[in-house]
């Protein structure tokens, strides 16, 4: 019976969703240019309920909620470590490395029969947190002072993943009301929620440590973005926008201290720079603005380089040569030392249009590359459909938009490069930008495409899809996810799926 409710309940949502975004649908009518304050009140709603949706599930599993914490609390450990006055770990239970010659060995370490703490950083018989300090600073250490308490890890990234959300359904918005009015609200709503859910599902599926530092620096730069676009494209006041875009500098600039490829989409400053000198005579004026929105890089960069020197005498050394991990990184070499063009392309392919062979277990599918896992994705590529070429290039925004393209490539390459393999979890340094893409080439192309029923229609279903995949996804068992810790949960799940009519032996 309880099977029978919650199939009826899973379906009867879909169908709901579907029934709601049907084009004759009020919402379906309404346009974002036309949106009044109790569809500003629709969007918080639906916002809430999605974070909820998000965050509530990150408490079930054992293994991310602080309950077997293993090596997943380095974050509150390091904030303990700042309030005593150091940045290494110390671990009483841990061997001395020393002992080794090479204790960056996995099978060296494992042949030796050591203990020490996983996916730590070891240097000079030192262990340090090789995830940004941006978190402990923002979160752990505030929280340790005001509580006397360590926060648990795995809130942290409640925290940031509700700040995503919030961020991209803000962004979203913004980009709407700038370059496509005509965009439906019911269009909006669907894509702000599926495209949040598909940037963040798997910091759900395994909350705690690594998803931390990934959702951290997505928080970061989505909410740079936000305020680099306001400042550049449609605040109009010169203060504002300067305030604005410092403020973008400062969120993107704290993205270094969380985790690396993400920061990269700071490269998108660049287009942007462009655009707001174009036409502008070069003075005093103009270039002490470009001095104080700068200076969040020039301050934070400095703190970076100072927290890196102290723990690994060098200042550009993040701590991935020195990782204790499943594969040695101490003789990656430098990045022109790793470049590698038939790496790279292998990489691209992989994460981004790699089809994995289907399972004979449920819940059947396996990861795939980005564009295959979210089909709604490949509408990235409509910006170079002419009219909305020729649109990008009377509104000046050609450059940007394009850039946002480039992104996923240079983090991907750069994860091939530093990574001995790609793991899903690493999509999501691209999710969320390609989603930012994916949305704007939706909307522009509403704009110019002439059955537009069919196309809210279309784009309507892939939404919901879209939301559906990371459902499934999530049952992916995988890195000590739930349903790898409970298989058992797998049967249960698609047995209310099929209304108890199919059940694993």
């Amino acid at each position: 019976m309880l099977e029978l409710i919650a199939g009826c309940l899973f379906w009867g949502g879909i169908i709901l969703a579907l029934f709601l975004l049907r084009p004759s649908a009020k919402i379906q009518q309404l346009t974002i240019e036309k949106c009044e304050k109790k569809e500003w009140i629709i969007v918080g709603i639906v916002m809430l309920l999605t974070i909820l949706l998000c965050v509530l599930p990150m408490s079930i599993n054992p293994y991310y909620n602080g309950e077997k914490p293993d090596h997943r609390n380095q974050y509150e450990l390091l904030a303990e470590a700042i309030l005593e006055g150091h940045f290494d770990i110390r671990y009483d239970w841990a061997d001395d490395l020393t002992i080794l010659d090479n204790p960056y060995s996995p099978a060296e370490r494992d042949s030796a029969g050591v203990k020490y703490p996983l996916d730590h950083a070891y240097y000079k018989g030192h262990y340090y947190v090789y995830f940004g300090i941006v978190p402990v600073i923002l979160l752990f250490l505030p929280y340790l002072i005001v509580t006397g308490s360590s926060l648990t890890t795995y809130h942290t990234t409640q925290i940031f993943v509700a700040f995503i959300i919030l961020g991209l359904f803000a962004l979203f918005w913004q980009m709407a009301k700038k370059w496509f009015k005509e965009l439906t609200f019911g269009l909006y709503l669907a894509l702000a929620v599926s495209l949040s859910i598909m940037s963040v599902w798997y910091s759900i599926d395994t909350p705690a440590l690594y998803c931390t530092a990934i959702t951290a620096g997505i928080c970061m730069e989505v909410w740079s973005l936000y305020f680099f676009v306001k400042g550049v494209f449609v605040e109009s006041n010169e203060t504002r926008r300067t305030i604005f875009a410092f403020i973008g500098a400062l969120f993107g600039a704290l993205a270094f201290g969380c985790r690396p490829p993400i920061a990269l989409v700071n490269i998108l400053v660049i287009p942007m720079l462009i655009y707001y000198v174009k036409g502008r005579s070069i003075n005093k004026k103009l270039i002490l603005q470009l001095i104080f929105v700068a200076l969040p890089y020039v301050i934070v960069g400095i703190l970076l380089m100072l927290y890196n020197y102290v723990r690994f005498d060098s200042f550009t050394e993040f701590g991935q040569t020195y990782q204790l991990t499943a594969a040695d990184q101490s003789n990656y070499g430098s990045l022109i030392q790793r470049l590698s063009i038939i790496e790279g392309i292998n990489g691209l392919y992989d994460n981004l249009f790699c089809f994995a062979k289907l399972s004979h277990d449920f819940p059947y599918i396996q990861f795939n590359g980005a564009f295959i896992n979210f089909p709604i994705l490949f509408f990235v590529f409509f910006v170079f459909y002419k009219p909305i070429k020729e649109k990008l290039k009377d509104m000046d925004i050609k450059g940007f938009i394009y850039s946002i393209l480039l992104v996923p490539i240079i983090v991907t390459m750069l994860d091939v490069i530093y990574s001995p393999w790609l793991l899903e979890r690493y999509r999501m340094d691209i999710y969320f930008i390609m989603g930012i893409l994916c949305f704007a080439a939706i909307g522009f192309l509403y704009q110019v495409v002439q059955n537009k029923r069919r196309y809210l229609m279309i784009v309507s279903v892939m939404a919901i899809y879209t939301v559906f995949c990371c459902f499934m996804l999530f049952l992916i068992p995988d890195d000590w996810n739930y349903t790898y810790v409970f298989p058992e949960a797998l049967d249960k799940v698609k047995s209310c799926l099929s209304f108890g009519l199919f059940k694993d032996s």
